[in-house]
């Protein structure tokens, strides 16, 4: 109950400035569609890469934008969660009796987030994808928990390895980006990096291919693998917990 009224919290606070919050939704949408415009010039000249056509990158490109539009919006804490460990604010959340990366997770809330989500919910709609809403949904859901579980574990890398906040957002955004190519363009050692290091191919290959060929196979192992993520994420932040020297700004939040 708490955690959700800490949402509640988060979105509308999000949304106060209506003004700003329409601008930022239609910028968003604007550009994401300028996007998979370059896509459809692209697929009308050459009709497939990789076996992929048209169809399957609007549907990739509706999971990724759903999943990173859907962490903006319930999990926006972890864009900023490096600094919030480096300039000492982490004391504010170990005061509550909460679980600290969920406190952290819901405090914030990004308007922009919900400008990536009508964007997939409209490629859905251009793409004529309705019968595989439940599979897209699926998709936005894992790959939402793999988006910020990696932001978890590299905006983590502060406990161990000091101010590397700014290469952390990097490789965060770099990750986004690649969600949106399909994994089978790269070579086999870079597609291996796709599933691991930088595991765009998680957020949003598997979830097409599931869309592509449905198997119960491929389902439960896209919900397992995505699951493994969320595990490292808590045990790498709670490994960094315990190294955890407190800052020099310490109050009580209300």
């Amino acid at each position: 109950m708490f955690f959700l009224s800490l949402l509640k919290v988060s979105i509308r606070a999000s949304i106060t400035q209506k003004g700003a919050f329409v601008c930022d939704l239609l910028l968003m949408i604007f550009n994401n569609l300028i996007f998979i415009a370059l896509w459809w010039i692209f697929f009308d000249r050459f009709k497939e890469i990789g076996n992929w056509k048209m169809a399957d990158m609007i549907a990739l490109n509706a999971i990724g934008l759903g999943a990173y539009g859907l962490m903006r919006v319930f999990f926006g804490g972890v864009i900023n969660l490096s600094k919030t460990i480096l300039n000492g604010s982490l004391d504010i959340f170990l005061t509550q009796p909460k679980n600290v990366l969920l406190h952290i997770l819901m405090s914030t809330s990004y308007p922009k987030g919900f400008g990536h989500l009508l964007s997939a919910f409209i490629l859905i709609v251009i793409g004529d994808l309705y019968s595989h809403v439940g599979s897209i949904l699926i998709g936005i859901t894992t790959g939402a928990l793999v988006f910020t579980s990696i932001a978890v574990i590299a905006h983590s890398a502060v406990f161990f390895l000091g101010s590397v906040d700014i290469v952390a957002k990097k490789y965060c955004e770099s990750i986004y980006l690649f969600s949106l190519y399909p994994t089978n363009i790269y070579s086999d050692m870079l597609q291996i990096m796709m599933f691991t290091l930088v595991p765009a191919g998680v957020i949003t290959y598997l979830p097409v291919e599931l869309i592509r060929a449905f198997s119960y196979e491929k389902l439960i192992y896209l919900i397992l693998i995505s699951a493994l993520f969320v595990l490292l994420a808590f045990v790498f932040f709670g490994l960094g917990l315990r190294r955890y020297e407190s800052g020099n700004q310490f109050s009580i939040k209300t």
